[in-house]
């Protein structure tokens, strides 16, 4: 038996090792990205203008390997507290004649109640550490509207805490010292909060909104966190309104936000200072931006400095410094006082906006009232797609059994789609009855690929294998095309019509992330689009294998 290729299998794998070449480049900048490998950290001698990883790290590496454990009633905790303090003295020591620095050691008392995991739980607490800095102008009023930036510095038991959230205090520490060293003075004041009982149920959050004279004047917030060593660092959470996030865009030097965050993060089980500034005791503007990567040390005895990922911090401080100015400059920050006045004549209230960066480079940003518009047509455009294809030869009946075909396609992807998700859940449960690792795959993410995806992939096929050929309703002799032409097309318009509900679906449901699907159908149509033109002008071409059998 003899295999012979022709001039159009060769042009056929041509294409084939070209499309590898091109997924292969494009697997090589996401990992880039993801890992924030294209980022360089800056030195111990940056210029003091600058966010310094380096310099960071060095606080870092007190907070998690001098100094330790820093949990409620350890010793640590309160060396970390004390640490933080002298390291804003120092600063304030060397701050110009034109800028005004407090800091505060606020010892916060309370008691509060709260819904988590649809459990009512209520606190009380005595006598927890906040540490706190304000930058502000020399003549500027404490009713001032400010911007507020917060960090925990306690841990949870066992875990050094380097990332979380050694790192996000660190970055709060070199985020101070380049507004004094630059000389900048901010035309609103800035708070930084670092908050010592997060890991406890956000304690020292609450008592800080609940007890200091500062928390009337705060018109914008960022609650900077860590369920990772570094990465990519991740809006998950914005609001209320469209305004925090619009800041970001416009700011971020990396931005790293995805709207699609703020659906899944309600139903993680979990909670951040975030919940205390914007829902519970303030309805303030703000932002909870975390690390996500390398969430296998996270809370574990493994969360050490060594641990974080290379240029992550100095992405973060990057974008944060260009946040804070554009936060204190924006006209819309506005205090407790202010925005009650305002009531739902200002846009604090508007509806959450889509927004989503690529690939770490520029930041696309739209309302909720174009996304109403813009996701509204690839529906638009399957509905009308069968009397574009059929009205001008084959008349209205067969439209309306052209869409109806459409429609077997799309429950036939739909089908797909919950197999591909059924059945890796059945063989993880298999696989919990035969093995004790219930997520060994967790420390390394390319095993997951590896143990799930071809089930997926599995579940994925079963329709498309069961119905080869989708039955259809349509008349093959009238239309003169072949049933399997047939097929492929309504499975193709289907999976598109699939998407373009699902995309008008999760808008009209109130989330945010629907531009994911917004964009698989719109991929798709232009994929078709290209398929069309070629097979107009180039003739339609397939890569055949020719086997004939020889004495």
């Amino acid at each position: 038996m003899v295999l012979r290729f022709d001039a159009r299998d060769v042009s056929g794998f041509k294409l084939l090792f070209s499309l590898a070449i091109m997924y292969g480049l494009m697997s090589f900048v996401v990992h880039s990205v993801i890992y924030t490998k294209f980022i360089k950290p800056l030195g111990i001698d940056a210029p003091l203008d600058r966010f310094s990883e380096a310099r960071a790290v060095e606080h870092v590496r007190v907070l998690s390997h001098d100094i330790g454990n820093r949990q409620e009633g350890r010793p640590g905790l309160r060396e970390a507290a004390e640490y933080i303090k002298a390291q804003l003295e120092r600063m304030k020591e060397r701050a110009g004649s034109n800028i005004r620095i407090e800091i505060e050691e606020n010892v916060v008392s309370g008691s509060f109640a709260m819904l988590f995991l649809g459990h009512g739980i209520s606190f009380d607490y005595r006598n927890l550490t906040n540490i706190l800095m304000r930058i502000s102008s020399i003549d500027s009023k404490h009713s001032d509207p400010s911007v507020l930036v917060n960090a925990h510095f306690d841990t949870t038991l066992g875990s050094p805490g380097a990332a979380d959230c050694g790192s996000c205090v660190a970055s709060l520490l070199e985020i101070a010292r380049i507004i004094i060293d630059s000389g900048w003075v901010p035309p609103r004041p800035i708070i930084l909060l670092f908050n010592g009982a997060e890991e406890s149920f956000l304690l020292g959050a609450n008592g800080f909104m609940r007890t200091h004279k500062w928390r009337d004047s705060i018109g914008a917030f960022i609650n900077v966190e860590a369920t990772g060593t570094g990465g990519l660092d991740v809006v998950c959470q914005s609001g209320p309104g469209s305004w925090p996030s619009y800041v970001y865009a416009q700011s971020a030097i990396y931005p790293m936000a995805n709207s699609a965050a703020q659906d899944i993060f309600p139903v993680i089980p979990g909670d951040t200072d975030y919940r205390m500034f914007s829902q519970d005791y303030g309805s303030i503007p703000g932002l909870d931006i975390i690390f996500l990567f390398g969430g296998y040390h996270y809370h574990a005895s493994s969360d050490t400095v060594d641990r974080l990922l290379p240029g992550s911090m100095q992405a973060r401080g990057d974008n944060l410094y260009s946040m804070v100015k554009a936060f204190a400059e924006s006209s819309k920050l506005k205090n407790d006082h202010e925005r009650e006045s305002l009531g739902d004549a200002h846009d604090y209230n508007d509806e959450q906006a889509v927004f989503f960066d690529y690939l770490t480079w520029f930041m696309i940003f739209y309302s909720r009232r174009i996304a109403l518009m813009l996701h509204s047509i690839p529906i638009a455009i399957f509905l009308i797609m069968p009397f574009l294809l059929r009205m001008m030869n084959y008349g209205l009946y067969c439209c309306f059994v052209t869409l109806y075909d459409f429609v077997k396609g799309m429950i036939l992807h739909a089908t797909g789609i919950m197999l591909a998700i059924i059945f890796p859940v059945i063989f993880s449960i298999l696989r919990l009855l035969f093995s004790s690792y219930g997520m060994n795959w967790f420390a390394n993410p390319y095993l997951a690929f590896l143990m799930f995806t071809p089930i997926s992939l599995i579940g994925l096929l079963i329709p498309r294998t069961v119905f080869r050929v989708l039955p259809l309703s349509q008349d093959v002799s009238i239309l003169k095309t072949s049933k399997e032409a047939l097929s492929d097309e309504a499975r193709f318009w289907g999976a598109f019509g699939f998407y373009a509900l699902l995309t008008l679906a999760y808008l009209l449901a109130g989330f945010t992330g629907g531009f994911l699907t917004f964009f698989a159908s719109a991929s798709m149509l232009l994929a078709w689009i290209s398929f069309y033109l070629s097979i107009n002008f180039c003739g339609h071409q397939s890569v055949s294998c020719k086997i004939s059998q020889t004495p």
